[in-house]
């Protein structure tokens, strides 16, 4: 007969009694202790970091060294998993987002005492790593909570799901292939992130509209990106702005916006991925509106769905961005604030403004600790009016942009002061003319 299995517990109150690994130690002998949990993409980790995980996977018989591929994140799952199936043990503080010193706390109850005694019940993710496949995380409210995020993205990263590497270009499916062919709104792939259409300047009419206005007047390109992959990029020429929908979306309850529907997932490779994006698709329900509402860009979700928005797809600690409201509109930027920021930028006195709009549909963002490419449907917005602005700004103004396809006319719209000139005007009218 084989070894038995060891109980978790005891198992692992003998590690921590001995001190085996560092970071994982008491807090309250024989009823707290803390457990590291860094994520296996991150640039500091170390096979040190997961050998606490390594060898309850080879006590319990699910790690043969030397037989069995190495697979850290199945080892962490497989450890979190016998440890949220014991009563008598439950997390008592979660740190593991915390980029400085991600752990866990966990607690030993007294005899008898059960996890969640005092809590409202809740769902939770069980099986085991055999069963990762066909696992299903529960969606409480139309969101991943923060330990079945944490789920999701450990079964994610331990299958193969030709996922772009974190620095590589992020590569779109060939021209031609099916993935997204039934798309409502038409819109072709790209064949690649790095390969930006034409650069479309507005019709000189259009750029002195805007340039004499105060409120924000633009059409919005749109790419959605399932698991970092681009599957649909559309130009939506609507100034009120649009809808994002799932596949056959019903009546629309906001007939001025565009509806932008997102693609089908017939022909994505994975199952599993298949199946969590289409959970998401199924709560986006009425959809996710991004309006613009005088001089600001708005967003608000009408859905169960819950939904994430940032200025940045490679975002910094403290960046910009939270949940969309379900509570009317929420203004995510303005128009004044873009033409200081550009003014700034052009006169030397700043960086270069972020005007584009990122969203993330049912998983936290802005999130330093995971790469936008990870998340299973990102959504980028790019304002195509602000884009022209500072696409001429970078240039020095219109007269150099192109200048043997730029139709001249833009140049003689801006007047002698050019560009700069022309939004120093602009931000005094806005100043002198507030919208409303």
């Amino acid at each position: 007969m084989g070894t038995p299995k060891p109980l978790i517990v005891p198992w692992l109150r003998k590690k921590l009694d001995a001190g085996c690994y560092p970071g994982v130690s008491w807090l309250d002998p024989g009823h707290q202790f803390r457990v590291p949990w860094k994520h296996g993409l991150r640039q500091d980790a170390s096979a040190e970091d997961f050998q606490l995980f390594r060898d309850w996977a080879i006590d319990s018989g699910s790690y043969r060294p030397g037989q069995d591929a190495p697979a850290p994140s199945v080892w962490k799952r497989n450890f979190r998993s016998a440890l949220n199936r014991k009563p008598g043990i439950q997390v008592l503080r979660d740190h593991s987002s915390d980029s400085a010193d991600p752990h866990k706390v966990y607690e030993i109850l007294p005899n008898g005492a059960r996890a969640g005694a005092d809590e409202p019940p809740s769902a939770a993710v069980g099986g085991t790593e055999a069963d990762a496949s066909s696992q299903v995380l529960d969606w409480s409210g139309g969101s991943f909570s923060c330990s079945q995020n944490e789920e999701l993205d450990d079964i994610l990263n331990a299958l193969d799901l030709s996922s772009p590497e974190e620095d590589a270009p992020c590569s779109a499916l060939a021209p031609g292939a099916p993935y997204g062919s039934d798309v409502a709104t038409g819109g072709a792939l790209s064949p690649g992130l790095g390969d930006f259409p034409p650069l479309v300047l507005p019709a000189p009419s259009s750029l002195e509209q805007l340039l004499g206005s105060n409120v924000l007047m633009t059409d919005f390109e749109v790419r959605v990106y399932y698991r970092g992959h681009l599957v649909l990029q559309t130009l939506v020429p609507n100034r009120p702005g649009f809808r994002l929908v799932p596949p056959n979306p019903g009546p629309s309850p906001c007939p001025e916006l565009a509806d932008v529907t997102l693609p089908e997932l017939g022909a994505l490779p994975d199952r599993v991925q298949a199946s969590y994006t289409a959970r998401l698709l199924q709560g986006l329900g009425a959809g996710v509106l991004v309006r613009a509402e005088g001089p600001a860009l708005c967003t608000s979700r009408l859905g169960r769905l819950h939904a994430y928005w940032g200025r940045t797809e490679t975002p910094e600690p403290g960046a910009e961005g939270g949940e969309v409201s379900k509570e009317g509109y929420g203004p995510v930027y303005d128009l004044s604030r873009f033409v200081r920021e550009l003014i700034c930028f052009m006169e030397g006195q700043g960086g270069s403004p972020t005007y584009e709009l990122w969203l993330c549909l049912g998983e936290a963002w802005p999130d330093t600790g995971r790469s936008w490419k990870k998340k299973l449907i990102m959504v980028q917005v790019v304002p195509t009016a602000l884009r022209t602005l500072h696409q001429l700004s970078q240039a020095g103004g219109a007269s150099s942009l192109r200048a043997e396809e730029l139709d001249l006319r833009i140049s003689d719209s801006l007047g002698e002061a050019g560009l700069l000139g022309a939004l120093r005007d602009w931000e005094e009218r806005m100043e002198s003319q507030p919208y409303g």
